[in-house]
C-alpha cells in the first residue's frame, strides 16, 4: 500500500505495533562478487499488521519519522539484530540505515553504541548507512556524529550515491568507507549506455578516494557478472540473496561462506589505469596506437611516431587516412575499417614509403561490455630485418634449388620409414611432373633385376642409421643404357633416430666404362705375360 497522506487507521496501528514489537528485523545479504561470501547484512524493519496485512517500509518509516517514533523504532531493531547474530560465524558487519532526522541528536552515536554492546556485539562490526539527504543538512551536530561513529569504531556507508544533493567535497572531506551505488542505475547497466558510464564513473570515484564500492539491486546474473568485471568487489540485490528473518540470513551465511576482508580496496580506477597505460605506452618496446569509431587517432606512442617518420609530432584528433596519406597504406586502411564494422582480421602487413620499412600491424576491435564500438586498438611490430632475411633466404633457396636442378646429380628424399617423396627434376622427361610421379618414372626405367635387388637392399639397409649406397642401370632419355650411383645419409634427432633420409643419384657410366676398360688391360697383359712364358 502507498499512503502519502496516511489515515487514522494506519498511525493507530503503527503505534500499537511498536508497542507490541510487531516490526522485526530482516536481514539481507552484502555479497562479495568474487567469491559470493556473505561480507555483511544490512537490517530492514518489516511489519505485518494483523489489521492492515504487509505494510511496505516506504510507507510505515516516513510516518514513524513525523510522528517523532522514528529513532525509538531504529534503537529496537538494532538490539535485536546484534543480539541475534552475536553467536554467528565469521567476521561480518550489520549495516543500520539512519534517517537524517536522527543525526540532529547529539547523542545518536553513544545510543547506537551502548545499544550493540548491550546486545553483546562489536561497533567495529557495525556500518552505519546515511543517505545523501542526511549530507544535505551539513551542520555541525550532524558532522560531530559522523565523527563520533567513526571513533567508536563504526564504518560509514553513503547510501543511494548519485540520487541526492551531495557534493564531491563533502564526500572528500567526511570520513565514509563505503559508497553504494543506487539500483536505479544497476537496473540499466546491462541494456543503458548512459547507466553503464555512470556506474563506470562511481566505481572509478570510489577507487580513487580508497572507499569499497557496493552496488544496489542486483537482480540478475548478468549485472552481477558486469559489474565484477568493471571492478566492483560488493554488491546486494534479489539476485544474490532477499531480505529474510534471522534463521535464514544464518542459512544463508553458513552455506556461501563469510568474506572477513575489508582491507582498503584496490585503486583499479581510471585515474590510475590511465598512469599505468600511459607508463606502458612510453616504454613499450613495440608501436601502440588507438583509434576511435571515426578513424581518428587517440593516442600513439613515441615508436608509432617514429615509425612513421613523424617524432616530436602530435597525432590526436588526426584522420588515420590523413597519417597514412600514401598508395602503400591502403590494404591497412581497407583492414582498419573491416574490424571497425567487426571483421576479426589476422595481421596486416604495411610497407612505409617514408621510412622504408615494413611493420605488422594487430589490429583488435574494442568494445565496452555492451558490445558497443569504443574504437580499434593497434600493436605495430617493425618487421623490416625478418623481411629482408626472408627476401635473402628466398633468393638464396632459389639459388640452391636451380643448382640443383641444372647441376649433373639428381636429389631424393624419403621419410624415416623408406617411402620416397621428393625426386629432383631430370631431363625432358621429369620437369613438368610431381615429386611422386618423376620418382615413379624412374622405378619404370630402371633394369627390372636391379629395380628388385635395389628394393631388397633399401628395406635391408633401413633399420641401421648408416649412409646408404647402391649402384643400378636405368634407360638413358637418349635410349640408352647407363650406370648410376644413388647415395643416401641419414638425419637423426636428439635420440639418434632416423628422421629422414636425403640422398643424391649421379650418373657413373664413364667410371664403369674406365672400370671395364682397366679390366679388359689387365686381361689383356695377363695373357701376354703367359704367352712369353
Amino acid at each position: 500500500m502507498s499512503l502519502h497522506n496516511p489515515p487514522e487507521p494506519l498511525t493507530r496501528c503503527l503505534q500499537g505495533a511498536l508497542q507490541t514489537g510487531e516490526i522485526w528485523p530482516a536481514f539481507q545479504p552484502l555479497v562479495h562478487l568474487g567469491s559470493r561470501q556473505v561480507a555483511g547484512f544490512e537490517v530492514l524493519a518489516r511489519w505485518t499488521s494483523p489489521e492492515l496485512g504487509p505494510v511496505s517500509p516506504a510507507d510505515f518509516i516516513p510516518l514513524a519519522d513525523r510522528m517523532g517514533w522514528l529513532h525509538g523504532l531504529s534503537l529496537t531493531l538494532i538490539e535485536q539484530a546484534c543480539r541475534q547474530v552475536r553467536d554467528w560465524p565469521g567476521t561480518f558487519y550489520l549495516a543500520f540505515n539512519l534517517a537524517p532526522s536522527q543525526f540532529l541528536r547529539p547523542d545518536l552515536a553513544d545510543q547506537v553504541q551502548a545499544t550493540v554492546e548491550q546486545a553483546g556485539f562489536f561497533m567495529q562490526r557495525v556500518r552505519v548507512e546515511i543517505t545523501e539527504n542526511a549530507l544535505f543538512h551539513d551542520n555541525q551536530v550532524a558532522r560531530q556524529s559522523i565523527e563520533a561513529f567513526k571513533r567508536a569504531g563504526a564504518s560509514l556507508s553513503l547510501d543511494d550515491f548519485g540520487t541526492g544533493h551531495s557534493s564531491l567535497t563533502r564526500l572528500q572531506s567526511l570520513p565514509f568507507d563505503e559508497i553504494k551505488i543506487d539500483a536505479s542505475f544497476v537496473r540499466g547497466l546491462e541494456s543503458d549506455s548512459h547507466s553503464l558510464k555512470i556506474v563506470t564513473a562511481v566505481l572509478g570515484l570510489g577507487q580513487s578516494l580508497g572507499v569499497h564500492v557496493i552496488a544496489e539491486g542486483i537482480e540478475t546474473t548478468g549485472q552481477a557478472e558486469l559489474l565484477t568485471r568493471l571492478g566492483c568487489a560488493f554488491g546486494q540485490g534479489f539476485g544474490l540473496g532477499r531480505p529474510g528473518p534471522a534463521e535464514q540470513a544464518l542459512a544463508h551465511l553458513i552455506q556461501a561462506g563469510c568474506h572477513g576482508d575489508h582491507d582498503r580496496p584496490l585503486d583499479a580506477s581510471p585515474f590510475q589505469r590511465l598512469h599505468q597505460l600511459e607508463t606502458l605506452y612510453l616504454d613499450a618496446p613495440v608501436g601502440l596506437c588507438f583509434i576511435d569509431t571515426e578513424m581518428r587517432v587517440v593516442s600513439a606512442n613515441p615508436k608509432v611516431l617514429r615509425y612513421l617518420g613523424l617524432s616530436g609530432r602530435d597525432l590526436r584528433g588526426r584522420p588515420v587516412a590523413q597519417v597514412l596519406n600514401q598508395p602503400l597504406a591502403q590494404g591497412l586502411l581497407s583492414a582498419l575499417e573491416a574490424v571497425r564494422v567487426g571483421a576479426v582480421l589476422p595481421p596486416t602487413q604495411y610497407s612505409h614509403e617514408g621510412t622504408d620499412s615494413t611493420y605488422l600491424v594487430a589490429h583488435q576491435r574494442v568494445s565496452n561490455p555492451l558490445g558497443e564500438c569504443l574504437g580499434i586498438s593497434l600493436v605495430v611490430i617493425d618487421i623490416s630485418e625478418r623481411v629482408k632475411a626472408e627476401q635473402a633466404l628466398q633468393q638464396s633457396e632459389e639459388h640452391f634449388r636451380r643448382s640443383i636442378e641444372l647441376g649433373p646429380n639428381i636429389a631424393w628424399g624419403a621419410a624415416a620409414d623408406g617411402v620416397v617423396d621428393y625426386m629432383g627434376p631430370a631431363f625432358e622427361w621429369t620437369p613438368l611432373s610431381s615429386a611422386r610421379e618423376r620418382y615413379e618414372r624412374w622405378r619404370e626405367r630402371m633394369d627390372p633385376d636391379d629395380r628388385e635387388r635395389v628394393h631388397r637392399e633399401w628395406l635391408a639397409h633401413l633399420p641401421t642409421p648408416r649412409p646408404f649406397k647402391t649402384e643400378f642401370r636405368i634407360l638413358w632419355p637418349d635410349n640408352t643404357w647407363r650406370w648410376v650411383r644413388s647415395q643416401g645419409f641419414p638425419h637423426l634427432d636428439e635420440q639418434g633416430q632416423v628422421v629422414r633420409w636425403y640422398g643424391i643419384i649421379m650418373d657413373i657410366s664413364a667410371e664403369r666404362r674406365l672400370e671395364q676398360r682397366l679390366a679388359e688391360l689387365e686381361h689383356k697383359v695377363v695373357n701376354l705375360g703367359g704367352a712369353c712364358a
